[in-house]
Parts: C-alpha cells; sequence; structure tokens
C-alpha cells in the first residue's frame, strides 16, 4: 500500500471515529441541568408544535435529529396529550423512548353530586381547564355548541354529570369540550341504559332531572331518595307548593346550613314556597341514584319530610303529623347547641 493511500484510510477512518463520536454524543450525552422539567402537551397540538416546546425547553441539541429519532420511534402517532415530568439531564435517546412510551399525566376534574353548575364552571377555572364566565355561558346557550340525543329545552344545569375526568391540558376557548364531555357522561349513564323507562314516564326528561336535582340536594342517604321523590310527585298532584329549601337556596346562588324566613322571600320561580310547581329547570347535577330515583319514585302516602338530625327525615302524611315533627327536630337542634 502507497504511503498516500495509507494516509487517505487513516484520514477516512478517523472521520469515521469522529462522525461515530459526534452521534453518539448527540444521541446519548444528557442535556439539561439537574432537575424535574414538564412538558405540556395540549389536546389538538400537533407534532410540530410538541418539537417547538422541546427544543424551546432545552431539551435537544439537533432539531434535525431529533425529528428522525422521534419519527422513527412514531412519536407523531403514538403522542398523547398531557403532562410529561421530564427528569433532567437526559440524552436525545431516552427523551425520545420517553415520549413514544410514557403514559402521561391528566388533570383529574372532580364532579360532585349536587355540584351547581357555576360551581363546576369554578372549579374547572381553578385547574386551568378554562374559563367559568365562558364555561357558563354555554351552559346558558348551548345550541349549536353542545350536541345531544334527545330534546332538551333550556340551559343545560342538571345534565353535567357528575363523576371523576380525566383531561388533557386544554388550550383557551375549549369549554364546550369539557360540557360535551359531562353530557355525554349523562347519556351513558342515564338517558342510554333507561331510554324505555324515561319514555314511558308520565314527565319528560327535564323535569325528571328536576325532581331527581331537588332529590340530590335534599336527601343525604340514597333508600330516602326515591320516598323524597314521591312525596315531591304527591306534592306535584295535588297541586300544593313543593316547599323545598334547595330551591330557594339555588334561587340565592348560594349554600347554607339553614334557610331562614327571609330568604323566603326572595322572587325568583326557582322559590317553591311562593311558586307552585316545579322549578323551571334542575338545580344542581344529580347522581345516578336521585335519577332513578325520580324515574322510579316510591309509591308512598307522603306529603310532608322533615330532616331528623342524623341525616334521615321523618315522613308525615298529614300536617298535623308535619308540625309534631318540626317541634321534635328544634327540640333537638335545641340540645345539640346545650352540649
Amino acid at each position: 500500500m502507497s504511503r498516500l493511500k495509507f494516509t487517505a484510510l487513516v484520514v477516512f477512518a478517523s472521520a469515521l471515529v469522529a462522525l461515530g463520536s459526534w452521534l453518539c454524543w448527540l444521541l446519548f450525552a444528557p442535556v439539561g441541568a439537574r432537575g424535574t422539567v414538564t412538558l405540556f402537551v395540549y389536546r389538538g397540538d400537533n407534532f410540530s408544535r410538541v418539537r417547538d416546546e422541546i427544543e424551546r425547553l432545552g431539551l435537544i441539541r439537533s432539531r434535525f435529529w431529533f425529528e428522525r429519532l422521534a419519527r422513527w420511534r412514531k412519536i407523531p402517532q403514538r403522542l398523547k396529550a398531557g403532562i410529561y415530568r421530564i427528569a433532567t439531564p437526559i440524552s436525545l435517546w431516552d427523551l425520545t423512548k420517553l415520549l413514544a412510551e410514557e403514559k402521561p399525566e391528566l388533570i383529574r376534574l372532580t364532579v360532585w353530586e349536587g355540584m351547581m353548575a357555576k360551581e363546576i364552571a369554578e372549579r374547572v377555572e381553578k385547574l386551568g381547564l378554562g374559563n367559568a364566565e365562558r364555561f357558563m355561558e354555554i351552559v346558558k346557550n348551548p345550541k349549536d355548541r353542545v350536541e345531544l340525543p334527545f330534546e332538551w329545552k333550556g340551559d343545560l344545569e342538571g345534565l353535567l354529570f357528575p363523576a371523576t375526568y380525566y383531561v388533557p391540558p386544554l388550550r383557551s376557548n375549549e369549554e364546550a369540550f369539557l360540557i360535551q364531555l359531562m353530557v355525554n357522561a349523562f347519556v351513558e349513564k342515564f338517558w342510554k341504559p333507561y331510554r324505555k323507562e324515561i319514555e314511558q314516564s308520565p314527565f319528560p326528561l327535564r323535569d325528571l332531572v328536576t325532581i331527581a336535582s331537588m332529590v340530590q340536594w335534599e336527601v343525604k342517604m340514597d333508600e330516602e331518595r326515591p320516598i323524597v321523590a314521591g312525596v315531591i310527585i304527591n306534592r306535584l298532584k295535588k297541586g300544593m307548593k313543593l316547599e323545598i329549601d334547595a330551591t330557594v337556596l339555588y334561587a340565592l346562588g348560594k349554600r347554607k346550613n339553614r334557610v331562614l324566613y327571609r330568604d323566603l322571600r326572595v322572587d325568583s320561580p326557582y322559590n317553591t314556597y311562593r311558586y307552585k310547581g316545579l322549578p323551571p329547570g334542575p338545580i344542581c347535577s344529580p347522581g345516578l341514584e336521585s335519577l332513578l330515583a325520580a324515574l322510579r319514585p316510591e309509591d308512598v302516602p307522603y306529603l310532608y319530610y322533615v330532616a331528623r338530625g342524623d341525616g334521615y327525615h321523618i315522613f308525615s302524611s298529614t300536617y298535623d303529623e308535619h308540625l309534631k315533627a318540626v317541634e321534635a327536630y328544634r327540640r333537638w337542634r335545641i340540645q345539640q347547641r346545650r352540649k
């Protein structure tokens, strides 16, 4: 071998070693200070947006090689919206492996049974999932923004089904997505399984949900829910005012342990102490037990009920019996104050 060829071979081998070393450095040398970097992948984000954010966070040295490795790992197809907690320093190899295989964190949104829509809206805003005012605007005016498989006139109070939802980070103006998620849960958990019974009920769906919402707010014990639903229906049949404290609180827009006499003066169609019949619509999001209670009320002789003090109620068929039960409750309250 001539000296020239040998020199060329040495140069070529050195170049290959240098290139290999450089590639190894790009792929396997960690990047970043010691700690944790949080990457938010929002619902609807495409790969380009995520790539730009990863570059902004200083997690890659080469956009070109990140894209090649990401596509080899099929990250554009596999990447899920969510929150990625990335321990740094991290190599390009480990970063793309994490993005391809890691199950990201989701934001936990819990809607409790009996929450009013405005309380849900406040919770949504607190979690950074949307704006409470925009949320309520859609609840009040859902036409062409929320899909319903049944006829429903009015706002969506009562249809935001109580459940725990795991949601990816959302960008602005995504409140309709959240509302649709909750409405879909109502459809899946109540309307679809019990559709035949709902359609055979003497009450339209909105009235059923309204009754269920009052039962939800008024009753703590599941076994009493069908009984209270039966009382409500008995009073409706007799043309009596429902006189349900929960509707007064809804009219006031706040929760209180006790409804005072001055509260009963609030002039609202939701005040069932002033107006006969059902209120204009639901007053909260009822759970499945309350919805089933409204759908399958117990056939009872009662027209009245009052709290007993232990989470249960005393039920009465006559007004005189009711007055005695009210007096018994008052005595119980006095005893509790003296303890």
